[in-house]
């Protein structure tokens, strides 16, 4: 499938930014054609999916394009993941400049222990490919969780304003 939609694609369009995100699933197991739905690869039962998505920078194209059941997210199983993913990624012939995280535990120790060596950088090179990737904490989840941190609290103290002239030296 995958092959298929990006063989559709120019060579700047195969440019992409890789999301990743987790999302909470409800617990518990059920038998769909034939098939047991809802445990994680280690046989316990899945509380969370880690969701693989690609984004081209110059296009509309969008996919998803891996989805693990976990029980519990640690940076080993997300960097696990992440190694097949990127080795699909590159079968398939997209170039991936750029991964996108929220600031969850999971994820900041992702990019620092597993994709940094232990000091967060903005660029590394890609353990799988070798290529230079960009390494960006989502901001749109950042904002969320601002507020929600601002909301938890039932109240906001605002620093004071400071007008920008008065500080300034007449003339």
């Amino acid at each position: 499938y995958l092959k298929m939609r990006v063989a559709k694609l120019n060579e700047h369009e195969r440019t992409c930014l890789l999301m990743i995100d987790e999302i909470y699933v409800a617990k518990r197991i059920e038998y769909s054609g034939g098939e047991v739905l809802g445990l994680a690869a280690d046989g316990t039962v899945a509380t969370t999916l880690l969701c693989f998505m690609v984004k081209s920078l110059v296009s509309k194209y969008k996919d998803i394009v891996a989805m693990y059941p976990m029980s519990k997210l640690t940076a080993a199983k997300q960097f696990d993941c992440y190694k097949e993913v990127a080795k699909l990624l590159q079968n398939v012939l997209l170039n991936v400049v750029a991964i996108s995280v929220d600031n969850a535990t999971a994820n900041r120790m992702f990019f620092c222990d597993f994709m940094c060596n232990g000091t967060l950088r903005s660029n590394v090179d890609d353990p799988v490919t070798g290529k230079p990737v960009y390494l960006i904490f989502d901001p749109v989840h950042d904002i969320k969780n601002v507020y929600n941190n601002f909301q938890s609290r039932k109240r906001f103290q605002c620093p004071p304003m400071i007008s920008p002239h008065e500080n300034l030296p007449n003339g």
